[in-house]
C-alpha cells in the first residue's frame, strides 16, 4: 500500500490535471496552475525529483505560459497528446540514456548495497519499459481521440487512460513485492535474524 501511495504522490501533479481539467478554459487554467503548483510543492519537499520532476517542469512551465497566458488554440486543442508525449518520452529517453526514472523512487525502497547490481538495474529498466507502455498506449489513445470525430465516445478514451495508468500502478507494485520478496529469500537466515 506504502508502494502506491509513494507512485501516486509522484504523479500527483499529472493525476490533478488529468482530473480538475474540463471542458472549460477556466477548468483547464485552474488544472494546470493546481499541477504547476504541486510540481514545484513536491520539487521542495522531496517527494518529486529526477526525470519525472524535469517533464512536469517543462510540460506545465509551457503551458501556463501558452495557456493560461496566451489563451493558445494549437496548444489547448493539443494538449492531451502533448502531455502524454512528454511523459513518453521522459521515460523512453531515460533509458536510453542509461537513467530509468523509476530508479530515483526504487532508491527509495531499497538497501544501499544493491543499487549497483545487475537485478537493481534490470528491474529499473523493466518497470520503467512498462511505465513507457503505459504512456505510448496513453499517448496513442489520445492521438486517436484527437482524430476520433465523435465515431467513438470520449469517455472510452478516459477509461482507457485511466485503465493503462492503473495497471501502471498495479503492475509496479505487484512486481516490486515480488522482487523484496525474492531477495528477502536470497539473504542467508543469520542475517536475517540480526
Amino acid at each position: 500500500m506504502k508502494q502506491i501511495v509513494k507512485l501516486l504522490l509522484s504523479f500527483a501533479p499529472w493525476i490533478a490535471f488529468l482530473v480538475l481539467s474540463g471542458h472549460s478554459l477556466l477548468r483547464l487554467d485552474i488544472a494546470l496552475i493546481v499541477a504547476a503548483v504541486l510540481v514545484v510543492v513536491m520539487a521542495l519537499t522531496g517527494l518529486h525529483r529526477g526525470a519525472v520532476l524535469w517533464a512536469g517542469y517543462l510540460f506545465f512551465g509551457a503551458a501556463i505560459i501558452l495557456v493560461v497566458g496566451l489563451k493558445n488554440m494549437w496548444f489547448i486543442s493539443h494538449l492531451a497528446i502533448l502531455a502524454n508525449s512528454t511523459l513518453f518520452s521522459t521515460a523512453f529517453l531515460g533509458m536510453m540514456f542509461g537513467k530509468p526514472f523509476t530508479e530515483d523512487y526504487a532508491r527509495d525502497e531499497a538497501p544501499r548495497e544493491i543499487w549497483e547490481t545487475a537485478a537493481f538495474v534490470r528491474a529499473c529498466y523493466t518497470t520503467t519499459s512498462v511505465w513507457s507502455l503505459v504512456f505510448l498506449l496513453n499517448l496513442a489513445s489520445s492521438i486517436v481521440d484527437f482524430y476520433n470525430h465523435h465515431e467513438i465516445q470520449g469517455w472510452y478514451f478516459t477509461v482507457f487512460n485511466y485503465s493503462m495508468l492503473l495497471g501502471g500502478i498495479v503492475y509496479t507494485s505487484a512486481y516490486t513485492k515480488y522482487l523484496h520478496r525474492h531477495r528477502v529469500q536470497k539473504i542467508p537466515p543469520q542475517i536475517q535474524n540480526s
